[in-house]
């Protein structure tokens, strides 16, 4: 069976959406080292499963003119899939996920509150690219809970920067890097690059989301439902069968990011009593991306659908 995923790196730098502040004008290469289909502790790909899903899988991701990276992990049995997981790349807004986990464990700690009030200093926290806050008089106030919502549902970097900029923010990148680093191996800061991150650290970083979620974590179930209405979940949502309405059919609780050399996503896909992670990254950005994310995304489903149940493949 072939298992093994090799890598291609041929960035493109095209095009410009902005939508989370200043990137690295070059991503960071990583490890070249081609990823292995493996499976984690506690779980393991079916013997039978057919060759044809994991080669078209292989084929999808090495055949691409941009770098790209995967990492899936089955959240009931552990079991992973990896290609350049660990190859870091350009965060774009993708960051503001797993940077709000520590924003939420500030607060059930009482470091911070909900309803704490901070005040929105055009001269501090302005940012341009996605969101409203950009928009708001200088001096509005908001308490931390409309800006969690605003950096969720709108992506929004001005609200963003409210909370980690150097003036009044509660956690700067670097630190927070360096708290995800500790608990997750998982990048987010270069001092060459600026904001990165890998798929392979988003992907334990978005499994403990669901982790606590799932245990009742008010603050975590709150996160998670608003995942699920966060803006632009067209990338791996894309990727899943639908209704005769075009409904997706699962849930899907998501954070993208796109930037003038990224184009990433991140989702909990809620597949029955079998939820998984998928993480999707790439170093380019045009609407050729989408497709790319929708159909790797698709074949990863068919694959979990498989290891969940083989005899929905038999004839």
């Amino acid at each position: 069976m072939k298992t093994r995923l090799f890598c291609l790196l041929l960035a493109a730098l095209l095009a410009l959406c902005a939508c989370a502040g200043p990137q690295p004008t070059a991503a960071p290469s990583g490890s070249a080292t081609p990823a292995l289909l493996s499976p984690a502790s506690g779980g393991e790909l079916p013997e039978d499963i057919p060759e044809g899903l994991l080669e078209t899988l292989n084929k999808r991701l090495n055949n691409q003119t941009f770098a790209c990276a995967l990492y899936y992990i089955d959240l009931t049995t552990g079991l992973t899939m990896s290609y350049n997981a660990d190859r870091q790349f350009a965060a774009a807004s993708l960051i503001k996920a797993p940077y709000l986990m520590y924003i939420l464990d500030m607060v059930a700690a009482g470091e911070l509150s909900l309803d704490d009030v901070h005040t929105y200093r055009k001269g501090y926290h302005y940012m341009g690219g996605t969101g409203k806050v950009r928009y708001m008089e200088d001096g509005t106030q908001l308490t931390l809970r409309q800006i969690i919502e605003y950096i969720v549902y709108d992506s929004d970097n001005a609200a963003f920067k409210m909370l980690n900029n150097g003036y009044d923010g509660v956690l700067s990148i670097p630190a927070f890097h360096d708290k995800a680093m500790r608990d997750y191996e998982a990048p987010y800061y270069s001092g060459t690059y600026g904001n990165v991150l890998t798929a392979s650290g988003v992907g334990r970083m978005f499994a403990e989301i669901y982790a606590r979620a799932s245990r009742g974590d008010e603050l975590y179930v709150w996160f998670v439902d608003m995942l699920k209405d966060a803006n632009e979940n067209k990338f791996v949502k894309g990727g899943l069968p639908t209704d005769e309405n075009g409904e997706c059919l699962y849930e899907v609780a998501h954070k993208y990011g796109m930037d003038i050399k990224s184009s990433n996503d991140a989702a909990i896909v809620f597949y029955n009593d079998r939820p998984y992670v998928l993480v999707l990254l790439t170093d380019y950005l045009l609407i050729n991306t989408q497709g790319f994310m929708n159909r790797v995304s698709a074949d990863v489903f068919a694959i979990h659908e498989y290891i969940c149940d083989s005899s929905r493949w038999q004839n």
